[in-house]
């Protein structure tokens, strides 16, 4: 795990992580958030379990990516997490069964009123649309444009 970016008093945190594991990274990210104080220790548990039940991988042009997030009474303020991967791990598609996908983004949610996680969900959405803003955040290299994109989601 590496720190890319996180400042205070910004809702969003993007780091690196070398996992092979899709729950190991999860976990990991989890800890991200909880040590950020985003989301109370209950998180970790509770978005490894929605993920087994609601997979969140999500095709997309060029790089796949997944969302996973859970219930917000895990959460103690709304932010997220960019997950860059160093290894594709293996998620489940989105509202599919048996069909998988080698993510190399996450975006892990801490969403804490629920009516808000429709509104960030169609931000990322449109994010993830364009291959240009997967590629900038993949690269971690320009920290500077990949705050100015993280700050759209917002």
């Amino acid at each position: 795990m590496n720190k890319l970016l996180r400042k205070e008093n910004q809702k969003f945190l993007y780091y690196s992580f070398d996992e092979d594991d899709k729950e190991t990274l999860l976990a990991k990210m989890s800890e991200v958030l909880i040590d950020a104080e985003f989301v109370h220790p209950s998180y970790q548990q509770a978005v490894i379990e929605r993920e087994r039940i609601f997979p969140t991988g999500l095709p997309t042009k060029g790089i796949n990516v997944a969302i996973p997030h859970t219930d917000s009474i895990h959460v103690k303020k709304e932010g997220f997490l960019v997950g860059v991967l160093e290894k594709p791990v293996t998620f489940e598609m989105m509202a599919s069964k048996d069909v998988f996908l080698e993510v190399e983004l996450i975006f892990m949610l801490a969403i804490k009123q629920p009516e808000d996680q429709l509104v960030m969900l169609q931000k990322l959405m449109l994010l993830c649309q364009d291959e240009q803003n997967l590629q900038l955040l993949k690269a971690k290299e320009k920290v500077v444009e990949v705050e100015q994109l993280l700050k759209t989601i917002q």
